[in-house]
């Protein structure tokens, strides 16, 4: 990892939701694919809705990874947060997109069919 995406990464876990916020949309602009695991971690234990909200959306930069969709399959049925939800749905939206499929749905279906 460069220098920046590790301070990126560690920006994270800050104490600061601002600072957390930027840093994942930094990272998903960057397309720091080696840090999805961190974001993921980070994303799971987030207790801050917008947060998990502005993870949710930068989790569509991230589509080519099947632990990003499951993610937010996970999220878009079990997150307490309805704004969390609709970031997912929309995530999973704009991934299908780029995959090529015609809907959400049928993404979710192409992706249940190959685990």
């Amino acid at each position: 990892m460069s220098k920046s995406i590790n301070t990126l990464t560690r920006q994270l876990r800050d104490l600061n939701a601002d600072t957390r916020s930027k840093a994942v949309m930094n990272l998903g602009e960057m397309g720091a694919d080696e840090s999805v695991p961190s974001i993921i971690s980070a994303f799971k234990k987030e207790q801050d809705e917008n947060v998990r909200s502005i993870f949710a959306e930068a989790f569509a930069l991230f589509g080519h990874f099947d632990s990003v969709i499951k993610t937010l399959i996970t999220s878009k049925n079990n997150d307490e947060s309805e704004k969390v939800k609709i970031s997912a749905e929309w995530s999973l939206g704009q991934i299908a997109k780029k995959r090529g499929h015609a809907s959400t749905q049928e993404l979710l279906d192409a992706f249940n069919t190959e685990k």
